[in-house]
C-alpha cells in the first residue's frame, strides 16, 4: 500500500506540476498510474516465475549419474535427473507478490478515479 501511494504521489507531482517539461501536456498523472500499474502487475508475475530449468548443477549431476551407471552403480539416470530438474522455478515470491499488489491498487484507483 505504500509503495502504491508513494508511486501515485511521485506521478502528481511528475505530471501535474507547472514546472514539468511539457509532460502534463501529454499525460495525466490518473493515466500515469494506470500505465504503472500494469508495469507493476506483470513485472511482479514475472518475478513471481522467476527462473527455472536446467542449470550447471544439474549438468554436473547428470554427468556424475551417468559416470556411476557406467561404473555399474545402479543409480538414476541423467535423463531422470534431467527430468526432475527441467522445471524448477527459482522466483522472488516477495517480490512479486509485492509488486503484483502494488500494480492492483494503482489499478484500483486509475478505475475508481475515473
Amino acid at each position: 500500500m505504500a509503495l502504491a501511494c508513494a508511486a501515485y504521489l511521485v506521478n502528481v507531482w511528475l505530471f501535474s506540476s507547472q514546472t514539468s517539461i511539457h509532460l502534463s501536456a501529454s499525460i495525466s498523472p490518473l493515466d500515469a498510474s494506470f500505465l504503472e500499474g500494469v508495469i507493476f502487475l506483470l513485472a511482479g508475475v514475472l518475478f513471481l516465475i522467476g527462473s527455472g530449468g536446467i542449470t550447471q548443477a544439474s549438468r554436473k549431476a547428470a554427468l556424475l549419474a551417468a559416470t556411476a551407471s557406467a561404473m555399474g552403480k545402479d543409480v538414476i539416470g541423467p535423463s531422470e535427473v534431467y527430468r526432475r530438474d527441467a522445471w524448477k522455478p527459482k522466483g522472488y515470491t516477495g517480490l512479486g507478490l509485492t509488486l503484483i499488489m502494488t500494480g492492483i491498487i494503482l489499478l484500483v484507483i486509475y478505475f475508481a478515479s475515473i
